[in-house]
């Protein structure tokens, strides 16, 4: 079975329960972000986190859950339009690579560290007196 591909574009959303920062993942070849966020079905959102606000102002408090699962129906409000020291603090946590194109996100040059081939190998230490 072939792997389906995934689009991953951060939304805001106003929930109930508070103010969430996600990425709403969905497929590129049959939807846009428009289309999952304003159809009535269930989608998921990974590495969700709360946006609470502070001195600084609003940073996310990751939840601690890989994602989670969210109706249309759910949602009050949301938006795609990110401030970007917010979207930028959140990238910081999210284990995945950073995809080009998600809005307020600078395009770093990826960081290519040529290793050499005896570097992989680590040698197991063998003891001297292996008698029995």
């Amino acid at each position: 079975m072939q792997n389906q591909p995934v689009a991953k574009q951060p939304v805001l959303m106003q929930l109930p329960s508070g103010l969430y920062l996600g990425l709403v993942c969905y497929n590129p070849q049959f939807e846009n972000l428009k289309f999952v966020l304003e159809k009535r079905e269930f989608f998921e959102m990974e590495w969700p986190a709360l946006v609470i606000t502070q001195e600084k102002g609003l940073l996310p408090f990751l939840l601690g859950i890989p994602y989670f699962t969210v109706q249309r129906s759910q949602i009050i409000w949301y938006t795609t339009h990110i401030p970007s020291e917010l979207l930028n603090y959140y990238q910081s946590f999210i284990p995945i690579l950073k995809e080009p194109g998600l809005p307020g996100e600078a395009k770093p040059q990826p960081k290519v560290k040529a290793k050499k081939e005896s570097d992989k190998i680590i040698p197991f230490p063998l003891r001297k007196d292996q008698g029995g």
